[in-house]
């Protein structure tokens, strides 16, 4: 009965040391489903965005390159692109399914401040450079004034990667193929354009 009482307390004593360890843990970044959005956009209700989709082992293996330690933050995005416009007034679904090329030459990480939302949000990611042959499409690029990158993880948006600080950034030499198309936050991905 003493050995049996003995070995009870020693397992208890195990799975306790192993529960404490797993809430020490870092998280682990979710892939599918909803449960990658943090609060914030979560809050932000349903949404739609133009974006250049691009293959997601291409690009995780990218950020793997630029920190051997990727995901930095725990919230990871299920697949990755360079957004366009957020919620745009208009679908650019003619050139839905276009070919863009995506240059990567450059990864950093750090805390962005939203003075709006009075909010610090962790972001990493890439700095790119977008162009492409068709164009129509190139004219549509260029009609946007803002910093082209890919989020890789954060943890309250993924919408702040943009003003991160870009000065010190890691140079990177990266170049991808993506595919311009449309997303909703049911992760409804767009590529082809209406018949």
């Amino acid at each position: 009965m003493k050995r049996v009482l003995t070995l009870f307390l020693a397992l208890a004593l195990s799975l306790a040391i192993c529960l404490s360890f797993a809430g020490c843990a870092k998280p682990e970044s979710t892939v599918s489903g909803q449960a990658h959005q943090s609060q914030a956009e979560i809050d932000e209700g349903y949404y739609y965005y133009e974006s250049i989709l691009l293959d997601k082992a291409d690009v995780v293996k990218a950020f793997k390159k630029a920190n051997k330690d990727f995901p930095k933050y725990r919230v990871s995005p299920p697949e990755f692109h360079v957004t366009t416009e957020f919620m745009p007034a208009e679908h650019h679904d003619a050139l839905y399914g276009t070919k863009v090329t995506v240059h990567i030459i450059g990864y950093t990480y750090g805390t962005v401040h939203d003075d709006e939302e009075d909010l610090d949000s962790q972001n990493e990611g890439f700095i790119v450079e977008l162009s492409t042959d068709n164009e129509d499409m190139q004219a549509l690029l260029d009609s946007y004034e803002k910093t082209w990158h890919v989020t890789g993880s954060y943890t309250e948006g993924g919408k702040y990667t943009e003003f991160l600080d870009w000065d010190d950034a890691k140079p990177m030499d990266i170049t991808l193929t993506g595919t311009f198309g449309g997303a909703d936050s049911n992760e409804v991905f767009y590529t082809e354009p209406e018949a």
